[in-house]
């Protein structure tokens, strides 16, 4: 087990960054960076357990990155990890221990023994700038992806009449998430001028170490929600958007051996509902929603309300899951890998609109399913193929950790309507041995 202790936010009015010391016992130190400056004037209009929600996430963001998952792991994935976080009221906090404790289990795939101690964030009051000074009828996140692009549309050419806010986060040593979200920004400015803000990406990093950084980044998501929480609750919207499929969200595992190992976690309803569990014991009143969860991707592309702009911007998305990873690719200048289970997702998904995205490898490529670098694609074609009933998908949710027995019909037809989409992309663009492999 590894026990961490994570030091109190720390502002530097020199550099406008806020630190946060992580250490563990065995002499691991590293310092998780980031851009408080940007939301300064955010911070000061905020209720402590608000800005203790935002400081945990980033921290749990700098864990995640500071405990290398296998030289950790107690079965050769989880890792055990108890931790202390500084808080404005620990009395308070622990009545959110047990839910926390499932919250990051889930999302991260570890088994987490949190605790609280008692301290104070001093940050130096900064003035709200009249852009953010306006009522938002909800704050949401522009993360780059096709998902938030089309959630983005969408809001906008139904709401001409009120403002959205958008937010976001990238980490320096992740390629190209900032690019992509800038570039949307500059060009869905010029389609809906004056009908959005948005907060400039929030660098969050794990800057200096002593120890070997883990490559995963399951819990970003968290740290998505907790800068969507300070920007919702300092503008009074009580509303947060995650913009996300059904397919991602409920992240359905292609086997029972990738159970744990989804990648991202997001929009699973257990996570939405453990968040909104921990807000209200901490009288947070902001709500959290995913509009898309009973739509799978393709669904979402074909019924976006702007069609015409969507086409436009499909190319300057990205959804790539492995983007910096281009050794193997047999375009090395695309966008997209072509071959994680993301842009498989995607690819199904405009499989019936023009997609000039630019994939560095295809399906067709010699044996994609038998290479390591490529092995979603074997597990999906394999999950493809396997003659799966309703009844074992629903098992296979309520496992996976869906509660709400309410919803649990419509999200099977997610992951039967997401099965369909992959097969019809399969038959579309496989040849012979992919198709055959895949059962269709």
């Amino acid at each position: 087990m590894k026990t961490i202790k994570v030091g109190k936010l720390t502002y530097d009015k020199s550099s406008g960054a806020g630190t946060i010391d992580i250490v563990d016992k065995s002499g691991g130190r590293s310092i998780l960076d980031i851009d408080l400056e940007t939301i300064l004037p955010f911070t000061n209009l905020v209720s402590k357990e608000v800005l203790d929600f935002f400081t945990i996430s980033a921290a749990v963001y700098g864990i995640d990155r500071f405990v290398e998952r296998k030289q950790n792991s107690v079965d050769g994935w989880s890792r055990e990890l108890k931790v202390s976080f500084p808080v404005h009221d620990p009395q308070k906090w622990s009545t959110c221990k047990e839910g926390l404790n499932k919250l990051l289990s889930f999302l991260t795939g570890d088994y987490w023994d949190v605790g609280f101690k008692k301290e104070t964030v001093d940050a130096p009051k900064a003035t709200l700038d009249k852009e953010y000074s306006i009522p938002f009828a909800q704050v949401s996140l522009l993360s780059g992806g096709l998902d938030s692009l089309i959630g983005a549309l969408d809001f906008l050419k139904q709401n001409s009449k009120h403002k959205v806010l958008y937010v976001s986060h990238y980490d320096p040593q992740m390629r190209g998430p900032k690019g992509d979200q800038k570039d949307l920004i500059s060009e869905i400015e010029k389609m809906y001028p004056g009908q959005f803000a948005y907060i400039p990406s929030l660098r969050v990093t794990l800057d200096s170490t002593n120890v070997g950084r883990e490559t995963t980044f399951r819990s970003r998501s968290l740290l998505f929600i907790g800068i969507a929480l300070i920007a919702a609750q300092a503008t009074n919207s009580q509303s947060i958007i995650v913009p996300e499929n059904g397919t991602v969200s409920l992240n359905f595992p292609l086997s029972a051996s990738r159970r744990s190992s989804c990648s991202t976690r997001t929009t699973h309803p257990f996570v939405l509902d453990n968040v909104l569990s921990i807000w209200k014991s901490l009288s947070i009143t902001t709500d959290i929603q995913n509009p898309y969860e009973f739509q799978t991707k393709g669904e979402m592309v074909n019924s976006c309300k702007d069609q015409a702009n969507l086409s436009k911007l499909i190319k300057m998305s990205n959804s790539c899951g492995k983007r910096g990873h281009r050794a193997h690719w047999h375009k090395p200048g695309a966008s997209h890998c072509g071959i994680c289970m993301p842009c498989i997702y995607r690819q199904a998904s405009l499989q019936n609109t023009a997609d000039e995205t630019t994939y560095g490898n295809t399906i067709n490529s010699l044996a994609p399913f038998l290479s390591k670098k490529s092995q979603d694609v074997g597990a999906c074609l394999d999950y493809l193929n396997y003659p799966i009933t309703k009844e074992e998908i629903k098992q296979e949710l309520i496992v996976n950790g869906v509660k709400n027995l309410s919803k649990l019909n419509q999200y099977i037809d997610v992951v039967w309507s997401t099965r369909e989409e992959l097969k019809q992309w399969v038959k579309k663009v496989g040849n012979s041995t992919i198709k055959s492999k895949a059962g269709v």
